[in-house]
C-alpha cells in the first residue's frame, strides 16, 4: 500500500483511447473486476461508438495504470426534449491504491470533460455501495432501484408517455448490436423487433424492443437467431403489464447487487430532475454491455 502524503506522486490525465491504452486497460480491468475484457472490445466500446468516443480519465503511478473511470456518450430524451448526455461505465481502481479517493479525482475530471464536450446530462446504474458515492460526493439524484422480473411469456408494454428514454437510430443500434463479447438473438414479434441475450442458458433476458418501421433496416443487417429457453429475465425500467402475468419479482437474496438508476445534470439550465419510475423507459440494452 502507499502512502496517503505520496497522493501527489499519482497523475491523473485525459484518456489517449491508443491501442497500448487498451492494452493497459485490459489488464487492470482482469485485476480489479476478475474478468477478460480485450483490447478489440473496449476499442469497439470506446472509439467505434457513432454518438462519439469514450470520455475517460486515467490515473499512473511511476508510469503504470491504476486507476480509470469512463463514460459513454449517449442521447436521451427528457421531458420532451432531446439531449447528449453520457453513461457512466467502468470505475477501476487497482486494490494496491485505494482509501486515496482516487475515484473522486477521476469523477470529478470526466464530468469536467463531458461538460465541455456539450454533454448536458450523466445517468447510470450504480450498486448500492457506489450510489452513496455518486449522491454524496457528486450530487446525483437516485430515482430508482431498477426492476427485476423473471417468467414466462411475452410482457405486454403500455406505450404510454415517458419522461425519460435513451434514443436510438441506426447507426447507434447496428454498433451496439455488434458487441464483440455476445452474439445476440432477435426475433419479430407484433411488429416490434426483440433483443435477447441467453444468461447461463437457463433464462434468456429481454435487451430490449424496437419498433419494425423504425428499425427494420437495422435488423435486416442481421441474421435472425432464437434459442427457446424456458425462463424469461427482464431488467429495467418502465410501463409494462405485470399485473395477471407470469411474471415475478426476482428474490433479492439471489441478486448479485440492487441496481439504482441514477442521474445528474451538468449543464447551466437546472433542469428538473424530479422524475417518477413510471415514467422512465429504460432497457437493459441502454446500459448493460458485460
Amino acid at each position: 500500500m502507499i502512502e496517503n502524503q505520496r497522493f501527489k506522486d499519482i497523475k491523473i490525465e485525459s484518456g489517449k483511447l491508443t491501442e497500448s491504452e487498451f492494452k493497459n486497460l485490459s489488464h487492470l480491468f482482469k485485476k480489479v473486476f476478475k474478468k477478460k475484457f480485450s483490447p478489440e472490445f473496449l476499442k469497439w466500446y470506446y472509439l467505434l461508438n457513432p454518438n462519439g468516443p469514450a470520455l475517460t480519465s486515467n490515473a499512473y503511478y511511476n508510469g503504470k495504470l491504476i486507476g480509470h473511470y469512463a463514460l459513454i456518450p449517449i442521447r436521451i430524451k427528457f421531458y420532451e426534449k432531446k439531449f447528449n448526455a453520457a453513461l457512466s461505465v467502468f470505475t477501476a481502481i487497482d486494490e494496491n491504491f485505494r482509501g486515496l479517493y482516487l475515484f473522486n479525482e477521476l469523477a470529478k475530471k470526466t464530468f469536467e470533460l463531458a461538460k465541455d464536450k456539450g454533454k448536458e446530462f450523466i445517468i447510470g446504474v450504480s450498486n448500492q455501495k457506489s450510489t452513496k458515492l455518486f449522491v454524496r460526493y457528486f450530487k446525483f439524484k437516485l430515482i430508482s432501484q431498477l426492476d427485476v422480473k423473471f417468467g414466462i411469456g411475452k410482457i405486454k408494454k403500455l406505450h404510454s408517455g415517458n419522461n425519460f428514454k435513451v434514443i436510438w437510430n441506426d447507426k447507434s443500434l447496428t454498433w451496439r448490436l455488434k458487441n464483440p463479447r455476445f452474439n445476440y438473438q432477435t426475433n419479430l414479434h407484433n411488429n416490434e423487433f426483440f433483443v435477447y441475450n441467453n444468461f447461463y442458458k437457463l433464462f434468456k433476458m429481454e435487451m430490449g424492443r424496437f419498433s419494425q418501421n423504425q428499425f427494420s433496416s437495422t435488423f435486416k443487417k442481421f441474421k435472425k437467431k432464437y434459442n427457446l429457453s424456458f425462463f424469461n429475465l427482464w431488467i429495467g425500467l418502465g410501463n409494462y403489464r405485470w399485473k395477471n402475468s407470469f411474471y415475478f419479482n426476482f428474490p433479492e437474496k439471489l441478486k448479485p447487487a440492487p441496481l439504482n438508476f441514477i442521474i445528474k445534470d451538468i449543464s447551466n439550465q437546472n433542469h428538473n430532475l424530479t422524475i417518477t419510475k413510471e415514467s422512465i423507459d429504460f432497457q437493459l440494452i441502454d446500459f448493460d454491455i458485460f
